[in-house]
């Protein structure tokens, strides 16, 4: 799984730096499910809502720094955390990232959830 979950991260990382529609929807099943926060109340469900929603809060390529690690991977479940930096901008600040994820047998994901705090 291990191998499963540094694949998906380096396609996420891929996408996040692209903001290509393609490289969005290779990471993510047709009806997977993307939370920005745990209580969100209206996730983006499927490929469309999916991109759409993403590219309206879309990062300038190359204006983000990331680190990661996974905390814990079973089955098709994984928890990575990461650190999240925003040198500029109006997201300006270091945020620290707990991401659970359920993957498809294929590796992509069925469900996305960020846990997310920014550092003082």
């Amino acid at each position: 799984m291990t191998d499963a979950v540094k694949s998906w991260v380096e396609g996420y990382r891929k996408a996040w730096e692209s903001n290509d529609p393609d490289d969005i929807r290779a990471i993510f099943t047709e009806d997977a499910v993307y939370r920005g926060t745990p209580a969100d109340p209206q996730p983006w469900v499927g490929h469309d809502a999916i991109v759409e929603g993403w590219l309206e809060h879309q990062d300038a390529p190359g204006s983000t720094t990331f680190e990661w690690h996974p905390v814990a991977a079973q089955d098709d479940v994984a928890v990575v955390q990461c650190v999240s930096g925003y040198p500029d901008g109006p997201k300006g600040g270091i945020y620290d990232n707990l991401w659970v994820i359920r993957f498809a047998p294929d590796g992509r994901a069925t469900e996305f959830t960020d846990w997310f705090i920014a550092r003082r």
